[in-house]
């Protein structure tokens, strides 16, 4: 019985305007066409990018001077030298350089995933309002010609001398209030509008028409919430968790590209040094020019700041932890509101369509009575703001389950 009178009060309250574009179409503009989703995927590409720069080898030094007082040996003086220097990493380090590097991009991928859901959420709320903005403007427009019709009944009343005109007056101050209602309605559709536009990067004055299937929608939502509220939802694959596990692979990676760093690195040289010949006598190889080999190697003394960096990265693996705890458990919390409203509000709506039911059939006595004579002007003007008032109630309760199963869906990811 609960579930028919929902399903009959939303056939019945809520309106779809044919030229509408669906919520769907929407969600694959924005992912498309928002710009703080294009800049955050340009910077994970960027970011991608580091990895290929560390994985290359030191720059090659090449060096060279002029001796201004020559060197004397027993083959000639010594007029320049020319050197060039080439230092090679530990085997493996430049690939673990890169590791890091890459490591350190691949949370970005996880945030404009995360930053996508909130901005779906953000768009979902703005469309849901706004159809629910609409069903509540279609209410009051079938309030005036229900207005319409009382104020010409109360006009027949007063001509056939039964009745006072101060009732069609009140029925006229009534109508100026729906219009009232109706223009604040106008101005906040259009404020949702413009944070439709604003997440479509479109102009802020591009008209949005809501359409949605809002009675199968609310429908399933309340199907679909007590089985949820009795699971455990497994969050593990939303991307502001997925993030922290990405960011201790980082700190891992960190932890390897330590123990590559405490090992030595080497280098290989050779230096050309041009000698002139002697005047004064003319030896074996007078004035042979010298080439000289060279061989280095960078020995790592200060172990300390290694372990003091193993230390860091483990510290901050176990801070990640925490950080991901506290993240899903505000993400619980969030979906257990969420459930709680939900189900606040189907009470309500059920309580709602009783009540419409009941007046409904009320007034259409009340009516009646009135246009005999049998009833007063007061308590049928009060029966039909009541009814009016229960109607746009049980739209903004659907409205309500919407936004909270958006808010839902941002946290469960299939």
């Amino acid at each position: 019985m609960r579930k028919s009178i929902i399903t009959l009060l939303l056939l019945t309250l809520l309106c779809t305007c044919v030229s509408a574009q669906s919520l769907d179409s929407l969600k694959v503009e924005l992912r498309r066409e928002n710009s703080e989703l294009r800049a955050l995927s340009l910077d994970y590409e960027a970011a991608m990018k580091i990895g290929a720069q560390q994985n290359q080898l030191p720059d090659l030094e090449i060096g060279g001077g002029v001796f201004v007082l020559p060197v004397e040996t027993r083959t000639g003086p010594q007029q320049f030298r020319i050197g060039a220097t080439q230092m090679l990493p530990w085997p493996g380090k430049l690939a673990a350089m890169a590791g890091v590097a890459d490591a350190r991009a691949k949370p970005l991928l996880e945030k404009v995933a995360a930053r996508q859901l909130m901005l779906i959420f953000r768009l979902e709320k703005a469309y849901f309002s706004l159809a629910g903005l609409e069903a509540r403007a279609a209410v009051l427009r079938e309030s005036l010609e229900l207005y319409e019709s009382l104020d010409r009944l109360a006009l027949s009343r007063v001509e056939s001398g039964k009745g006072s005109s101060v009732d069609v007056y009140r029925i006229q101050l009534e109508q100026q209030q729906v219009e009232r209602q109706l223009a604040e309605m106008r101005y906040l559709a259009s404020q949702e509008m413009v944070t439709i536009n604003e997440l479509l990067n479109r102009p802020a004055d591009t008209q949005v028409d809501a359409r949605l299937d809002i009675d199968g929608r609310v429908a399933e939502t309340l199907d679909f919430a007590p089985d949820l509220a009795n699971d455990d939802p497994d969050l593990s694959k939303h991307p502001g968790l997925r993030i922290y596990g990405l960011q201790q692979e980082t700190n891992r990676a960190a932890i390897e590209l330590t123990k590559l760093d405490q090992r030595p690195d080497f280098g290989a040289g050779v230096d050309y040094i041009a000698t002139g010949r002697r005047d004064d006598m003319n030896p074996l190889r007078n004035g042979r020019d010298v080439i000289l080999p060279r061989a280095m190697v960078r020995i790592p003394l200060s172990k300390g700041k290694f372990s003091a960096k193993r230390q860091e990265e483990e510290v901050r693996i176990l801070a990640l932890d925490a950080r991901r705890e506290a993240t899903e458990n505000e993400f619980r919390a969030e979906i257990r509101r969420a459930l709680n409203t939900i189900d606040n509000a189907a009470n309500e709506l059920y309580f709602l369509g009783e009540q419409v039911r009941v007046i409904d059939a009320t007034v259409s006595i009340a009516r009646s009575e009135f246009a005999n004579g049998a009833r007063a002007f007061d308590e049928l003007l009060r029966l039909e703001n009541q009814l009016i008032g229960y109607r746009i109630k049980a739209v903004m309760a659907q409205t309500t389950i919407l936004v909270q199963r958006a808010m839902i869906d941002r946290y469960l990811i299939n």
